[in-house]
C-alpha cells in the first residue's frame, strides 16, 4: 500500500496584513520570490481565459512557456504550488476531451476555515 503524501504548500505567515495578490503570492513563493511575477501573470491569464468559451487547456503549457520566457521546470513548479494552495484547479472537460485550468475558490475556503479555528480558539 502506497503511503499518501501530504499535499500542502508551505506559506510564510506575514507579521502584517496583506494588501494585494502580489503580496499574497510572495507568501506562497517565499523561497522563490522571482516566481511571484510569473505566478501573477499566469493567474491573470487563466482568469481572463476562464471568461471565454475556451478556457486555458493543460496542453497549451509549451506555448505559454515560450511566450512568457519561463522553463518547463519553472512552469510546473508554479502550477504545483498554485494547485496545492487551492488558487487554481485542473478540471476535465468531457465535451472537449481535454483538461482545463480554472481559478479556484478553494484557497478562500482554506483560509476561512483557518480563521474559524482561530476565532473558536480565542473565544473559548
Amino acid at each position: 500500500m502506497e503511503k499518501q503524501r501530504d499535499k500542502t504548500v508551505k506559506m510564510a505567515i506575514p507579521s502584517k496584513g496583506i494588501c494585494d495578490v502580489n503580496e499574497l503570492l510572495r507568501q506562497i513563493f517565499w523561497r522563490e520570490p522571482e516566481m511571484v511575477r510569473h505566478a501573477r501573470e499566469f493567474l491573470d491569464y487563466v482568469k481572463e481565459w476562464g471568461r471565454t468559451e475556451s478556457p486555458y487547456r493543460v496542453e497549451e503549457w509549451k506555448n505559454y512557456c515560450i511566450r512568457r520566457g519561463i522553463t518547463q521546470s519553472q512552469y510546473h513548479n508554479m502550477l504545483k504550488r498554485l494547485r496545492m494552495s487551492g488558487m487554481i484547479e485542473k478540471v476535465y472537460n468531457k465535451n472537449k476531451g481535454t483538461h482545463e485550468i480554472h481559478i479556484s475558490r478553494k484557497f478562500s475556503d482554506i483560509v476561512f476555515s483557518m480563521f474559524r479555528v482561530w476565532e473558536n480558539y480565542t473565544n473559548n
